[in-house]
């Protein structure tokens, strides 16, 4: 039974990719039915029809044959090129839902970063303020402070953007560092 089901699936495939092959098969086959029903009929010629109305009679369906045949391999080639369109957009549609769901992990992942970073970035916010009204004096001091403030509000400003990517492209940087994650928001 498997290997019936083996031959037919190859001879279908076979077909399906040389459509013209099994149009000219059904063709010659119609062909040598057409010229044997011929033969018999000269070699009996028991009816007294004429030579042209034998010929007539033997092939007159010979050229709907031949239609029947090119409509063949039309309908078979269509139907293999809507299958491929139709496996493309499987795949391309594969793609966007497996996109679809590292994009969802990305955020996911990002909004628990932003819980874990947050809550150390608020106390060292307040530890500034702090730091700021006992270095009252000192403008180095208060400069420094203003930068760790500037970088902690940039920290919380990119914590933001990761929870507003819409879709993110994959880049290498360096055999050391590996790949990362470039971002694109929404605007």
């Amino acid at each position: 039974m498997k290997l019936i089901k083996k031959i037919y699936e190859a001879t279908k495939r076979f077909f399906i990719k040389y459509p013209a092959v099994l149009s000219g098969f059904f063709i010659y086959s119609y062909l040598l039915f057409c010229i044997v029903q011929y033969f018999i009929k000269v070699k009996n010629f028991a009816n007294h029809s004429s030579f042209i109305e034998n010929i007539i009679d033997s092939f007159d369906a010979f050229p709907f044959m031949w239609l029947l045949s090119v409509a063949l391999v039309k309908v078979i080639e269509v139907r293999t090129k809507l299958h491929e369109s139709e496996q493309q957009r499987l795949i391309a549609e594969r793609e966007k839902q497996l996109q679809q769901t590292q994009l969802r992990t990305l955020h996911e992942v990002t909004r628990g970063i932003q819980h874990q970073i947050n809550n150390p970035l608020s106390i060292i916010m307040l530890s500034i303020g702090s730091a700021h009204k006992a270095a009252a004096g000192h403008p180095k001091i208060t400069r420094q402070l203003d930068t760790i403030g500037e970088e902690v509000n940039r920290i919380i400003a990119s914590l933001a953007d990761f929870s507003k990517v819409s879709a993110y492209t994959v880049e290498s940087v360096d055999s050391n560092v590996g790949d990362i994650v470039t971002r694109s928001t929404v605007r």
